[in-house]
């Protein structure tokens, strides 16, 4: 789990990492600066990291006015097999970024005839709940509709996300569903089934299948040739390249976590050479790419918790940029693949097989371009070697620390996440959960260093008289960090006679699916179900008891459970939630 902690973090918050001053005193209005020698040098200096024959490869091209007055290639399509990166290599944008190209097709359809926007849901699908009445196309467009998140929903079930679901077991997911996660028309949740379910419902308005329909309206006359909506994950690709994720500093691994559901066939293949022309549609106002994305505007909600930019759910985030607006075309998960700013007929294109963000990339060599100052966080260096601590000295860290600014794009609603800090010996250990813990090193100026990782902990107090607090920072990919506060509240203590109460078979309607809770000979429950290694249900800081999950092969995160009683003190149901699940059900058999 350690491994994992800041993949939790960067899985469910991003982070800006650059602001912006204002203008240059020599900049005008709607200047690009184009000094070939200097945007070279900004260039190498902001993808140095790349520019080696054992890295991922970026693929950057800028165009000022319609012409490309730059064009960079940095690292491998294949590390294995020694395959340069080029503006043809085709990769897999991400789920999210996906959204914009689907969305575009909703609109086309409906200047086309074939939907409306505003049409129920329940006119495609009849069978879909009772509840689900008034749920429009456009609630699926602003994750307003409140069916539930297929994955992260189905995680209950199964060992990760990346399991085979057909499309009759996904509309038999959403028929069964008992009422919504959040209120329809108004709530926000982040579902996945939204976009599943779009999908189906445009490919019965068009009689095509999605990736067919949008080759033959939206790339075929775009001229984008080796772009296309996935629909085969196994199909063989010309120049395609895998994803790379960094474990450590130049330590790859091949991201092979594809999803075969529904809720996971909207992403999107393509490569730089193709983005020309989709940077080109969008930057002319009489496209019909560019009057969809206007549609999509009309009643477009932006996702409520990320308020330090607007970010619409069919993948563009506006950005201020001193006095330019940028739009980001990166969905929620940091990949800008095309970045515009308007007033300066400046666009962008960057994309990737490395799996970090990196916004921070694209925002830092537009305000290059623009001639805009930046503050930017430089990149905190931190010892390395051990330095003695006195127990007595060391014992000031130690406590229970609440996670701090856990909302995210998931939900409105802020997880609740809390680790230990114990002195074990001489030692600071971690007690991420009731089977992790790790030690800590001690590197001088209450910083401790994970013994294996580029994961930093940075305790300090605002004042004398403040809690202590702890700022943890990760050196791989961007410089991220993440806020703790120590807290008084400390792990309820249940007596086994309690915990025997709790023990028992559970099980969800909605999921036709068992959980059973016993109790092992050290006191704790444990829930087994015949699809999963078994799981140890701790006791939380308040009434709830928490659950690992595990979204993708070795990251993994928590699930909430509450357990309800009777007027008799008899246990009648189990609810679980996360942050991109409201509610579920277990009732006690």
């Amino acid at each position: 789990m350690k491994r994992k902690l800041f993949f939790t973090l960067l899985f469910s918050l991003p982070l800006a990492i650059f602001s912006f001053g204002q203008p240059s005193a020599k900049s005008k209005p709607g200047s690009v600066s184009t000094n070939n020698t200097a945007l070279n040098k900004k260039l190498d200096s902001l993808f140095s990291h790349f520019n080696n024959k054992n890295s991922p490869g970026f693929a950057i091209t800028i165009i000022k006015d319609g012409k490309v007055i730059a064009s960079k290639d940095y690292g491998m399509a294949s590390i294995e097999l020694n395959v340069p990166y080029n503006h043809n290599t085709v990769i897999r944008l991400p789920y999210s970024e996906g959204r914009e190209f689907i969305s575009i097709a909703a609109a086309i359809m409906e200047q086309q005839g074939l939907v409306r926007l505003n049409d129920k849901v329940n006119k495609y699908f009849p069978q879909l709940p009772q509840w689900s009445e008034g749920v429009t196309l456009q609630d699926l467009l602003n994750h307003s509709s409140g069916f539930c998140d297929e994955w992260a929903t189905l995680v209950l079930t199964q060992a990760e996300m990346a399991n085979r679901l057909d499309v009759s077991q996904f509309l038999e997911f959403l028929y069964n569903q008992p009422k919504p996660q959040v209120e329809p028309g108004k709530g926000y949740m982040y579902s996945n089934s939204d976009f599943g379910l779009l999908r189906l419902i445009l490919e019965k308005a068009c009689g095509k299948n999605l990736s067919v329909y949008t080759t033959d309206k939206i790339f075929a006359p775009l001229g984008m040739k080796q772009t296309k909506l996935g629909r085969n994950k196994e199909e063989v690709v010309a120049n395609h390249a895998f994803s790379y994720a960094e474990e450590d500093v130049n330590k790859y691994t091949v991201w092979m976590r594809d999803k075969t559901s529904p809720g996971g066939n909207y992403w999107i293949l393509t490569c730089a050479n193709d983005l020309e022309k989709w940077a080109a549609a969008h930057a002319d106002k009489n496209s019909f790419i560019a009057k969809a994305i206007t549609r999509l505007k009309e009643k477009a909600r932006p996702i409520p918790v990320l308020k330090e930019n607007i970010n619409y759910v069919f993948g563009h985030k506006i950005k201020q940029l001193a006095n330019y607006e940028l739009i980001k075309h990166e969905g929620v998960s940091g990949y800008s693949f095309l970045t515009q700013v308007p007033a300066a007929g400046l666009s962008i294109i960057c994309i990737s097989n490395n799996l970090d963000p990196y916004s921070d990339k694209t925002d830092a060599l537009a305000a290059f371009l623009l001639n805009e100052k930046k503050s930017a966080t430089a990149k905190k260096k931190f010892p390395i070697q051990p330095v003695s601590i006195t127990k007595a000295e060391i014992q000031q860290y130690e406590g229970t620390y609440r996670w701090m600014h856990q909302t995210s794009y998931q939900s409105t609603v802020e997880r609740k996440q809390f680790s230990e800090l114990k002195v074990i010996g001489d030692s600071m250990w971690l007690l991420y959960s009731a089977v992790d813990s790790f030690p800590l090193v001690y590197v001088g100026n209450g910083i401790f260093k994970d013994p294996d990782y580029p994961i930093w902990q940075v305790m300090h107090k605002p004042h004398p008289d403040s809690a202590m607090q702890s700022t943890l920072y990760q050196q791989t990919g961007n410089n991220d960090s993440i806020k703790w506060q120590k807290v008084t509240a400390t792990k309820k203590n249940y007596s086994n006679d309690y915990l025997q109460k709790l023990c028992g078979t559970y099980y969800s309607k909605h999921l036709d699916f068992y959980w059973r809770i016993i109790l092992n000979e050290q006191g704790q429950l444990v829930l087994k179900r015949p699809t999963i290694a078994d799981k140890i249900i701790e006791p939380g800081y308040d009434e709830e008891f928490k659950l690992p999950i595990q979204f993708h092969t070795n990251d993994e995160s928590w699930a909430w459970v509450k357990f309800y009683f009777t007027e008799n003190g008899e246990v009648e149901y189990l609810d679980v939630r996360h942050s991109r699940l409201m509610h579920h059900r277990f009732d006690k058999k």
